[in-house]
């Protein structure tokens, strides 16, 4: 939330300040009744969590895309097979659901059916993203308590080896950073981010949006968590801009980098289209040498640049 001293006297005349404190509160009370809402499975998938011996569990939320769970599930068990993935299935279409979970059995995912959204029918996703979050924070984490915590977009997949417990070592948490619009806020995009749990079991941690501070989901954890820490002496993941090319016809589309994972990108919205298919035929080619032609491409893209 905005600090009451930052509004000007026409946003206090206009009644911003109320307004915006009182869709907080909204918001707020959908996250703590969603929140005591049991899932299928439940207990059963808390024991088999704390009964993990693995040194990061990494968790993802499910929405409509069977094929981006196969994708990122296939990804993870060649560069992360000691990172146990838990998939929870947000979808809002039965039949997703239930090849969602067909998959997990057939590969032994840990799967949890999160209760029905109370945003369906594609209304908001960015908040019915924030309350799968928080019933995990709150269900699926804080019971379990694994010393370190991945959250992954479903259409994100890793392209190599990640040490994730290394990441957060000597920081409470890392991942890509985005900003607020011109008021230095900043928080955690929670499609790739990793926390150190011991370090913020403390907190009451809130990946809500902060639509006042212009921050999406996981924005409410800026007055959480990261407003408190030097930003300067944190690690973040590096990004950068990479053409994936089809191999049957070399079209394509630019994707988003995050260090060593691929964004496949068309599918926030559980609708599979062209570039999320062309990051699955390109990952399928040539799974063990893609991360190396994209940073390659562009690298090339870059001199060329210069060179002009």
């Amino acid at each position: 939330m905005r600090d009451i001293a930052d509004y000007s006297l026409k946003e206090w005349l206009g009644g911003a300040p109320l307004a915006h404190r009182l869709r907080r509160a909204r918001n707020r009370l959908v996250d703590l009744i969603y929140a005591r809402r049991q899932a299928d499975g439940q207990a059963a998938l808390v024991a088999r969590l704390k009964a993990e011996r693995a040194p990061a569990l990494a968790f993802t939320v499910a929405f409509n895309m069977p094929e981006a769970i196969a994708l990122l599930s296939e990804a993870m068990g060649r560069f992360l097979p000691g990172t146990p993935l838990v998939v929870c299935d947000n979808s809002t279409d039965p039949a997703a659901r239930a090849a969602i979970a067909a998959l997990c059995a057939e590969r032994d995912l840990a799967y949890c059916p999160l209760p029905p959204s109370p945003y369906r029918g594609g209304r908001n996703g960015s908040r019915s993203h924030a309350v799968a979050l928080n019933w995990i924070w709150a269900n699926l984490v804080g019971p379990a308590a694994p010393a370190v915590v991945a959250l992954l977009d479903h259409d994100l997949l890793p392209l190599q080896a990640d040490d994730l417990p290394a990441r957060v070592v000597d920081q409470p948490c890392y991942g890509m950073a985005r900003h607020g619009e011109g008021n230095g806020a900043w928080y955690l995009w929670p499609g790739f981010s990793v926390f150190n749990y011991k370090a913020v079991q403390g907190l009451p941690l809130d990946f809500g949006t902060d639509t006042p501070l212009t921050l999406d989901t996981g924005g409410q954890n800026w007055n959480v968590l990261y407003r408190r820490l030097d930003r300067d002496a944190l690690a973040f993941a590096e990004t950068r801009t990479v053409f994936v090319a089809d191999p049957g016809t070399e079209a394509g589309e630019d994707h988003l980098l995050v260090d060593g994972w691929l964004h496949a990108g068309g599918a926030g919205h559980g609708t599979r289209g062209r570039a999320f298919d062309t990051v699955a035929r390109a990952f399928a080619a040539d799974p063990d040498g893609l991360l190396a032609r994209l940073r390659a491409g562009a690298d090339a893209i870059t001199a060329s640049g210069a060179a002009t």
